[in-house]
């Protein structure tokens, strides 16, 4: 078992302001005459009155009068208790994410704890009373335990760059000239999936005459026989029907949209990457990119210290060196075919460890070709038909790829481009077949 050492990590804790003067403390004596025993510690939240009154409480913390605020304290420490119920039955199988969402859950409890805590100790009310987390340091040592079956060293990247082409290359354009005899394209979003944006996108292109839609299920989309639909799968892990004529098969968005599976396969594309917790000194940097193997559109990943607690590098599934001052590309591809490029800008000053800025999106008909080379080349590992590729390349030159998505984001540009790539290509196999 790894040691408890490494850097205190802050991410689940609350910073507590200064208080001048003296703490007021309690006995456990005085903790049981004020109503805080252990018997009624124990008792969960009732559902319906007393829920209500914690959330009543809670939307108004700042202006509690002292009886409140010692109704609410103990309120919110009977909800933690029964968050550390919870872990415990977690800890209870080897279930890695129901673990880790117990953990969670609990060390966001704790956190509210604290900021309470704090205003009751800014307000010269008693603190201070005892919780045993001892389950919660169980939690973490059977989440470093399962971590240490993964396999051992680097699973993707290298020290020496793989070879790359040189110079860069203009990316050719396809004209849209939506027609009556386009080949109607279907675009299959799970509704476990946010598709606002995607929506109004896909009807700003139908408005000009594109045989675009979006659809939720394979049942909404019509059979035709004279002029059978193209589906492009955005994101459904689900089998599709047999008869449908589909992009980006169910088992290759599957593996895009698992980060471990996924890096395998981009093995000396990826940036050196290591699954154990206890490698990331093979990383070769001081701050490295923590994942989730489940993430989407930036969530489920941030940026560690490379000696960061065992608490912090227990939620993660894999972990990254992290490339400081580099450009980042999005590549859309449609079987090897650059269907759009944008260069993503973050605000000037923005620190190297925010990997989810508010990034502008300047679109590019001119790439390095080792960011085509490399886009191409993930894709076709991932095995996605159409795909949107995040590339990076350093300050040295060297480009690495970063993930390969099922279910990227499509701006109107890029649908008018992606609908006029398949239109050509159908009709250019048509033109063939005659």
């Amino acid at each position: 078992m790894p040691s408890k050492g490494g850097r205190r990590s802050n991410s689940h804790e609350v910073s507590v302001p200064v208080v001048t003067g003296p703490p007021v403390l309690r006995s456990r004596e005085e903790w049981d005459a004020a109503g805080f025993s252990a018997a009624e510690a124990a008792r969960p939240l009732r559902r319906g009155l007393e829920v209500e009154r914690f959330n009543e409480l809670a939307s108004r913390e700042d202006r509690l009068t002292p009886e409140e605020s010692e109704e609410l304290y103990r309120l919110r420490l009977r909800r933690l208790l029964s968050r550390l119920r919870q872990l415990a039955r977690a800890c209870t199988r080897p279930d890695e994410d129901a673990i880790r969402t117990a953990l969670d859950d609990l060390d966001a409890r704790r956190a509210e704890v604290q900021a309470h805590e704090a205003r009751r100790a800014a307000a010269g009310l008693a603190t201070g009373y005892e919780i045993d987390l001892t389950q919660r340091q169980v939690a973490i040592d059977q989440l470093l335990e399962i971590a240490r079956r993964r396999t051992p060293g680097l699973v993707a990247g290298s020290d020496a760059p793989p070879d790359q082409p040189a110079g860069d290359v203009r990316v050719p354009g396809v004209a849209f000239m939506a027609t009556s005899t386009d080949v109607p394209v279907y675009i299959l979003a799970p509704r476990s999936l946010p598709s606002d944006a995607l929506a109004a996108n896909v009807e700003a292109v139908a408005r000009q005459g594109a045989r675009l839609h979006l659809v939720h299920n394979t049942s909404d989309i019509p059979h035709d026989s004279d002029s059978p639909p193209l589906v492009l799968n955005w994101g459904a892990q689900e089998s599709l029907p047999g008869d449908l004529v589909a992009l980006n098969r169910p088992e290759a968005v599957r593996i895009a949209s698992d980060q471990v599976e996924s890096v395998r396969r981009l093995g000396e594309l990826a940036p050196r990457t290591v699954l154990r917790p206890d490698d990331l000194n093979l990383l070769g940097s001081e701050r490295v990119v923590a994942k989730q193997r489940h993430g989407a559109r930036g969530s489920g990943k941030t940026v560690i210290d490379a000696d960061a607690a065992w608490s912090e590098r227990c939620r993660y599934d894999l972990f990254q060196q992290l490339v400081p001052r580099h450009r980042e590309y999005r590549v859309s591809l449609l079987n090897g075919r650059v269907v759009s490029a944008y260069l993503k800008r973050p605000p000037d000053g923005t620190p190297p460890d925010d990997l989810r800025p508010n990034w502008t999106h300047e679109q590019v008909d001119v790439l390095p070709r080792a960011v085509i080379s490399a886009a191409r080349e993930g894709a076709r590992r991932v095995g996605l038909d159409y795909s949107g590729v995040d590339v990076i390349q350093d300050p040295s030159g060297r480009v690495y790829c970063l993930e390969v998505n099922a279910a990227p984001g499509m701006s109107e540009q890029t649908l008018r481009s992606l609908y006029a790539h398949v239109q050509q290509t159908v009709h250019g196999r048509l033109e063939e077949a005659s």
